[in-house]
């Protein structure tokens, strides 16, 4: 063999060496071979993101089922006087003028005032007894009033516990002490009585005079007051003994029409709920 010849063989075997490793790493199996089996990677990112979100809607309805499950602010309404009537309201349906009626009287505005109340966070009960109707049937007189429907209202407060109770009445005044304007609107004035002569009297009376006050805020001067009653030829307890959340409200007079009465009741629904009802929620 020639110098030639060999230099061009030795020649051949270094570039055969040189390329095999190129041409090895075309070939597919080794491609497959040589490149390493990548694990699948967990992916928390999306679980997370899914969990947070979960977790919001969670917390969100958690927040809504405690504001639903809240305790509502609750009232117990009773007619002591149950007959008592406004003129106006007896003649639009008798045409006759009258201060007490049998049916239409102040025991009849139940609906107004708790759908008032209703509209400002407050439930409602109505001590279902015709009181003045009760009087008649046992042959008792008016000053037997509170006693005969004490044992009603007992039973009702063992039963059940309420935030606030309200005995409605109708004071006797005539139109110039139970009337008042604002804003070119007429309404019933309202007075607030409280029996001084019981263990509660302190307690009724701070209840009455923040409601009152609220009132006041609302409608200026619409509250004639707290009156304190004790002494002769007065109750001096009205009841409010058997409970510390007990007032009494003497709602306009004889001469006030069922208008005026409404946009009062309206008011006193708002002054329940900003002296009581917000409180209570917090």
């Amino acid at each position: 063999m020639t110098l030639l010849k060999k230099l061009q063989w030795s020649f051949g075997l270094l570039l055969f060496f040189f390329v095999l490793p190129v041409i090895a790493g075309q070939l597919p199996f080794n491609k497959q071979a040589s490149t390493p089996i990548k694990q699948p990677e967990d992916q928390p990112v999306v679980y997370a993101a899914t969990n947070l979100t979960e977790q919001s809607v969670l917390e969100e309805t958690k927040e809504e089922t405690k504001e639903e499950t809240k305790d509502p602010f609750k009232v117990l309404l009773l007619f002591t006087h149950s007959q008592e009537s406004y003129q106006p309201m007896v003649k639009a349906v008798s045409g006759k003028a009258a201060n007490y009626d049998e049916k239409t009287n102040i025991y009849n505005l139940q609906d107004a005032i708790s759908k008032h109340f209703s509209m400002n966070g407050i439930q409602t009960d109505v001590l279902e007894v015709d009181v003045m109707k009760e009087l008649k049937l046992k042959g008792k007189s008016f000053p037997d009033s509170y006693n005969t429907v004490r044992p009603y209202l007992s039973k009702r407060l063992q039963e059940q516990s309420y935030d606030l109770v309200i005995d409605l009445h109708r004071d006797s005044a005539k139109r110039n002490a139970t009337t008042i304007t604002h804003n070119n609107e007429s309404y019933a004035r309202i007075a607030i009585v409280v029996g001084a002569e019981h263990k509660n009297y302190r307690w009724n009376t701070a209840y009455a005079e923040s409601l009152s006050a609220s009132m006041n805020e609302i409608v200026p001067k619409i509250s004639r007051g707290v009156i304190s009653k004790s002494g002769d030829n007065v109750d001096g307890r009205y009841n409010q003994d058997l409970t510390k959340e007990m007032i009494l409200i003497e709602l306009g007079g004889i001469d006030n029409t069922e208008e005026e009465l409404n946009r009062s009741i309206a008011v006193i629904g708002k002054a329940i709920a900003k002296s009581f009802v917000t409180e209570k929620q917090e």
